[in-house]
Protein backbone atom coordinates (compact mmCIF):
# COMPACT_ATOMS: atom_id res chain seq x y z
CA UNK A 1 0.00 0.00 0.00
CA UNK A 2 1.24 3.38 -0.91
CA UNK A 3 0.33 5.96 1.30
CA UNK A 4 0.47 9.65 -0.12
CA UNK A 5 0.72 12.63 2.00
CA UNK A 6 -1.01 16.52 1.11
CA UNK A 7 0.62 19.29 3.36
CA UNK A 8 -1.73 22.11 4.19
CA UNK A 9 -0.44 24.17 1.64
CA UNK A 10 -1.29 21.96 -1.15
CA UNK A 11 -5.57 21.20 0.46
CA UNK A 12 -5.52 24.72 0.64
CA UNK A 13 -4.97 25.70 -3.08
CA UNK A 14 -7.07 22.61 -4.10
CA UNK A 15 -9.95 24.07 -1.90
CA UNK A 16 -8.94 27.69 -3.41
CA UNK A 17 -9.31 26.61 -6.82
CA UNK A 18 -12.61 24.79 -5.91
CA UNK A 19 -13.88 28.02 -4.40
CA UNK A 20 -13.58 29.47 -7.89
CA UNK A 21 -16.80 28.40 -8.84
CA UNK A 22 -19.15 31.78 -8.31
CA UNK A 23 -16.38 33.64 -9.89
CA UNK A 24 -16.01 31.31 -12.77
CA UNK A 25 -19.83 31.95 -13.59
CA UNK A 26 -18.77 35.53 -13.89
CA UNK A 27 -16.19 34.71 -16.72
CA UNK A 28 -18.67 32.64 -18.07
CA UNK A 29 -21.11 35.48 -18.38
CA UNK A 30 -18.75 37.96 -19.50
CA UNK A 31 -18.51 35.95 -22.31
CA UNK A 32 -21.54 35.80 -23.81
CA UNK A 33 -21.23 39.70 -23.74
CA UNK A 34 -18.05 39.45 -25.63
CA UNK A 35 -19.91 38.05 -28.14
CA UNK A 36 -22.43 40.86 -27.86
CA UNK A 37 -20.51 43.58 -28.08
CA UNK A 38 -18.21 41.70 -31.38
CA UNK A 39 -22.07 41.89 -32.91
CA UNK A 40 -22.21 45.58 -31.43
CA UNK A 41 -25.31 44.62 -29.90
CA UNK A 42 -26.14 46.00 -26.24
CA UNK A 43 -26.66 43.27 -23.57
CA UNK A 44 -28.41 43.00 -20.48
CA UNK A 45 -25.74 41.25 -17.43
CA UNK A 46 -27.31 39.83 -14.49
CA UNK A 47 -25.08 37.97 -12.04
CA UNK A 48 -26.94 36.41 -8.81
CA UNK A 49 -25.67 34.22 -6.29
CA UNK A 50 -28.24 32.14 -5.61
CA UNK A 51 -30.38 33.08 -8.81
CA UNK A 52 -30.19 32.72 -12.23
CA UNK A 53 -27.18 34.60 -13.93
CA UNK A 54 -27.18 35.54 -17.50
CA UNK A 55 -26.58 37.68 -20.17
CA UNK A 56 -28.99 39.01 -22.70
CA UNK A 57 -28.77 40.72 -26.01
CA UNK A 58 -30.99 43.28 -26.62
CA UNK A 59 -30.55 43.05 -30.69
CA UNK A 60 -31.02 39.68 -30.58
CA UNK A 61 -28.98 39.42 -33.69
CA UNK A 62 -26.23 37.51 -33.21
CA UNK A 63 -24.64 33.75 -34.27
CA UNK A 64 -26.48 32.01 -31.53
CA UNK A 65 -23.94 29.14 -31.42
CA UNK A 66 -21.06 31.14 -31.11
CA UNK A 67 -23.07 32.95 -28.32
CA UNK A 68 -23.73 29.61 -26.29
CA UNK A 69 -20.24 28.70 -26.90
CA UNK A 70 -18.51 31.80 -25.73
CA UNK A 71 -19.31 31.70 -21.99
CA UNK A 72 -18.13 27.65 -21.71
CA UNK A 73 -14.70 29.15 -23.59
CA UNK A 74 -14.07 31.41 -21.59
CA UNK A 75 -13.90 29.49 -18.32
CA UNK A 76 -12.33 27.10 -20.33
CA UNK A 77 -9.49 30.04 -21.58
CA UNK A 78 -9.35 31.33 -18.18
CA UNK A 79 -8.76 27.79 -16.00
CA UNK A 80 -5.94 27.07 -18.72
CA UNK A 81 -4.26 29.85 -18.61
CA UNK A 82 -3.96 29.14 -14.18
CA UNK A 83 -3.26 25.71 -14.70
CA UNK A 84 0.18 26.99 -16.12
CA UNK A 85 1.34 28.93 -13.07
CA UNK A 86 4.30 26.52 -11.77
CA UNK A 87 2.66 26.49 -7.73
CA UNK A 88 -0.34 25.14 -9.11
CA UNK A 89 1.16 22.56 -11.75
CA UNK A 90 2.79 20.74 -8.72
CA UNK A 91 -0.11 20.41 -6.83
CA UNK A 92 -1.84 17.46 -7.55
CA UNK A 93 -5.94 18.44 -6.02
CA UNK A 94 -5.43 21.95 -8.22
CA UNK A 95 -4.25 19.86 -11.18
CA UNK A 96 -7.64 17.66 -10.52
CA UNK A 97 -9.88 20.42 -9.85
CA UNK A 98 -8.69 22.65 -12.59
CA UNK A 99 -9.09 19.30 -15.39
CA UNK A 100 -12.35 18.94 -14.25
CA UNK A 101 -13.35 22.27 -15.04
CA UNK A 102 -11.73 22.87 -18.10
CA UNK A 103 -13.90 19.32 -18.44
CA UNK A 104 -17.07 20.56 -17.73
CA UNK A 105 -17.13 23.85 -19.13
CA UNK A 106 -16.23 22.14 -22.79
CA UNK A 107 -19.06 20.20 -22.51
CA UNK A 108 -21.17 23.39 -21.45
CA UNK A 109 -19.76 25.26 -24.27
CA UNK A 110 -21.41 22.20 -26.45
CA UNK A 111 -24.56 21.70 -25.08
CA UNK A 112 -25.00 25.64 -24.82
CA UNK A 113 -23.74 26.46 -28.34
CA UNK A 114 -25.19 23.43 -30.27
CA UNK A 115 -28.18 22.89 -28.17
CA UNK A 116 -29.00 26.32 -27.59
CA UNK A 117 -32.83 26.08 -27.57
CA UNK A 118 -33.22 22.90 -26.02
CA UNK A 119 -30.29 24.21 -23.20
CA UNK A 120 -31.92 26.99 -22.48
CA UNK A 121 -35.50 25.18 -22.53
CA UNK A 122 -34.55 22.67 -20.30
CA UNK A 123 -31.24 22.18 -18.89
CA UNK A 124 -31.16 25.51 -17.09
CA UNK A 125 -30.40 24.95 -13.33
Amino acid sequence: MVKTTINRKQQFLSLLILGLVYPLNIIHELGHAFICSLYNQKYELTLSIFERSNVICVGNEINKTVYGIAGGTAVMIFMIGIFFIPQVRKNIGARISIVSIIFVSFINAILEGFLFDFYNQNLII
